[in-house]
């Protein structure tokens, strides 16, 4: 995997009291499965969160680190349920984010339960295209 976007071992995330009154699930916590992938000027990450709403996804940089917390809520809560193979809870994956990146412009976008990260890379580490002249 790419220097600049590693996966970070889990740990207890800190957070903030804006995050601490949002509704947390009583499911499990899921590790999201991931694609990185590299472009001359940025890493992209695609991240499957199935089920999850915009509004319940929460991505944040601190330090070196790229946190990504999302919340699936029940479906059809206050119905009577028959049968069930589809279970709620959290997404969680932290990744260390080296020096090499832009964090001030990190894009992100939930479609069709896919989340895309754009990590920009810094200036500095983009390739540069230098003319060669005939003198």
């Amino acid at each position: 995997m790419n220097s600049e976007l590693q996966r970070a071992e889990p740990r207890a995330v800190d957070r903030s009291p804006s995050e601490a009154a949002k509704p947390r699930s009583s499911g499990r916590m899921y590790t999201p499965r991931v694609d990185v992938v590299e472009t001359e000027d940025a890493l992209i990450l695609h991240a499957d969160l199935p089920g999850v709403k915009q509004e319940d996804v929460s991505l944040t940089c601190k330090g070196e680190e790229m946190i990504l917390h999302a919340t699936c809520v029940p479906r059809n809560a206050g119905k009577k349920r028959l049968y069930a193979e589809y279970d709620v809870g959290s997404f969680y994956r932290a990744f260390k984010i080296a020096e090499q990146v832009d964090t001030g412009a990190i894009e992100a976008s939930l479609k069709d339960g896919v989340l895309t990260v754009r990590v920009p890379k810094a200036e500095a580490v983009r390739p540069k295209r230098i003319a060669v002249t005939g003198r």
